[in-house]
């Protein structure tokens, strides 16, 4: 996998079709992904921060110690749809509809983030913080919550069959309730 930088990242990025890089250090905030194509990539304490994504293909991607704020994953062309994030700062996202079976979120914070109508079955969000996220009409069958807190998940508006939750953060799915646990 080659490593690009900020020092050689014109020689690759105004490729439509990019496969097989590592993309370390990179203030991305603000470009123009659309349209393109990115297969085998990942992305390294880079900031991805209200990019464009509009019929764009991530297909086997791992973001890992970035920043992704105001992001329309529900822009991104979803058929090749395969990405991983890992001690990422996630926020004020929308990942609204789209079909994420097996996406690892591990160590990330994932703050008011929209999973509205995603399929999320076989995921996991692990040791992850969730605060403020938005989970209706979910799916979320078999999906992995260890360790993670700060979520509010309402049994009644989403598909939970298999889920996992750790012990002590089983309170979180009664929250919508307005009761005392004590």
């Amino acid at each position: 996998m080659q490593k690009i930088t900020s020092e050689n990242i014109s020689e690759i990025i105004e490729n439509d079709e990019i496969s097989d890089i590592c993309f370390y250090g990179i203030n991305f905030s603000n470009y123009n992904f659309s349209a393109k194509r990115f297969h085998d990539c990942e992305f390294q304490k880079c900031n991805l921060s209200n990019i464009q994504l509009k019929n764009t293909t991530f297909d086997t991607i791992w973001f890992k110690d970035c920043k992704i704020m105001w992001l329309k994953f529900v822009d991104l062309e979803s058929l090749l749809l395969q990405i991983n994030f890992y001690d990422c700062d996630i926020s004020l996202c929308s990942f609204y509809g789209l079909e994420m079976k097996n996406t690892t979120f591990a160590d990330c914070e994932i703050k008011e983030c929209d999973f509205t109508q995603t399929h999320l079955q076989n995921s996991k969000f692990e040791y992850c913080n969730l605060e403020k996220s938005i989970f209706f009409q979910t799916k979320l069958e078999k999906v992995d919550f260890s360790g993670s807190h700060s979520f509010v998940i309402d049994p009644n508006h989403n598909t939970l069959k298999w889920t996992i939750f750790n012990r002590e953060n089983v309170f979180w799915l009664l929250q919508h309730l307005d009761i005392q646990i004590k």
